[in-house]
C-alpha cells in the first residue's frame, strides 16, 4: 500500500493541501501520513523578542487534525467505501528530520505541501523552504495553491526540456493518470523558432512517448513561447490543465520558468497544483 506524505503547519493553505492529498489518496488507494512542519524562524523570533515559546502538545496538534480529516472524509464518502488510513508522525518537526524520516519510508510515493497563507505559489516554490524539500526529496513533490478545488484531474501538463530523463518522469505520472483517467499533454515551450536539432529532439521524444510508455492519453505539443510577455495560457491548450508537472531543473532555469508570468504590467499566477519530479540519474 502506497502512502502520501503531507507537510502541514496547520494554516488554511496547509488544510487545502491536506484535503487535496486525501482526494488523491482515495482514488489511488493510498494512505496519508501527516508531518507537522514548524517554521524554524518562529522560536528564533520569540527568543529575539524576549517572548516565551508557546507550549506545544505532545502531538503538535496532529492527532486532532487527523481526526478532523477522517471525519470530513467519512462525511463525504459512501458508506462502506475504502477510505485512506490517516496517520501522523509527531516526532519530527524540523525539515531536515522530516525529510530524513520520509526517505526512510519506502512506501511513500509523493510529498504534498500547501502554500503558506499570504504567499503566491511561484514565489513559494522558489523560496528556501520549498527548495529544500524539493532538493532532498527522491520522490515527486506536489505544491497545492490556495483555493484548489478537489476534483478529478482530467488533464495533466508536463513541461519538457527534451532530455532523456523526461521519459522516466512522464512514466511515473502514469499511476496518477490511470487512477483518474487523465490525459497528459507533454509540452515543449520554444523560446525561439525550433531549428533542425530541436525538431529532431522533439521527434525523438514523441517516438519514445508512444514506444516506451504503457499508458494511453499521452500527446505532444510544441508551443511557441517567444513572446516578450510570457504567461500561463499554454496550460489551457485544448482544455484547461488541472495539474502541471516538470522535472527539477537547475535553480536559474527554475526561476526563469516560474517567473514567466510576472512583469511590470501584470502578474499571471499559477492556479493549479504543481508536481516537481526529482532528477533521475
Amino acid at each position: 500500500m502506497k502512502t502520501i506524505a503531507v507537510l502541514t503547519d496547520q494554516s488554511s493553505g496547509a488544510h487545502t493541501a491536506g484535503r487535496y492529498a486525501l482526494h488523491l489518496a482515495k482514488k489511488m488507494k493510498a494512505n496519508v501520513l501527516l508531518f507537522n512542519l514548524i517554521p524554524a524562524t518562529v522560536p528564533q523570533l520569540q527568543a529575539a523578542c524576549g517572548e516565551p515559546e508557546m507550549e506545544e502538545t505532545a502531538d503538535n496538534g496532529l492527532a486532532a487534525y487527523a481526526l478532523q480529516l477522517e471525519q470530513e472524509l467519512a462525511a463525504s464518502s459512501f458508506t462502506g467505501s475504502r477510505l485512506p488510513e490517516i496517520s501522523f508522525d509527531a516526532g519530527h518537526t524540523e525539515l531536515v528530520d522530516i525529510m530524513t524520516a520520509i526517505d526512510g519510508h519506502t512506501d511513500i510515493a509523493m510529498v504534498v505541501t500547501g502554500v503558506p497563507d499570504g504567499e503566491e505559489l511561484a514565489n513559494y516554490i522558489l523560496g528556501n523552504t520549498c527548495n529544500r524539500v524539493i532538493d532532498w526529496a527522491r520522490i515527486p513533490v506536489m505544491v497545492v495553491p490556495h483555493d484548489t478545488v478537489r476534483m478529478n484531474p482530467e488533464k495533466i501538463a508536463y513541461a519538457t526540456t527534451l532530455k532523456g530523463e523526461d521519459i522516466q518522469s512522464i512514466g511515473e505520472l502514469g499511476e496518477l493518470m490511470e487512477s483518474f483517467g487523465s490525459e497528459l499533454m507533454v509540452a515543449h515551450l520554444c523560446r525561439t523558432q525550433p531549428d533542425k536539432e530541436v525538431q529532431t529532439k522533439e521527434q525523438a521524444l514523441q517516438t519514445a512517448l508512444y514506444r516506451d510508455l504503457n499508458c494511453g492519453g499521452v500527446y505532444f505539443r510544441s508551443i511557441d513561447d517567444s513572446q516578450s510577455v510570457r504567461d500561463w495560457k499554454w496550460l489551457k491548450a485544448n482544455k484547461p490543465t488541472d495539474i502541471m508537472a516538470l522535472m527539477l531543473r537547475p535553480k536559474e532555469e527554475m526561476k526563469s520558468f516560474f517567473k514567466r508570468g510576472q512583469n511590470a504590467d501584470v502578474a499571471y499566477h499559477i492556479t493549479v497544483p504543481v508536481i516537481i519530479m526529482p532528477k533521475r540519474p
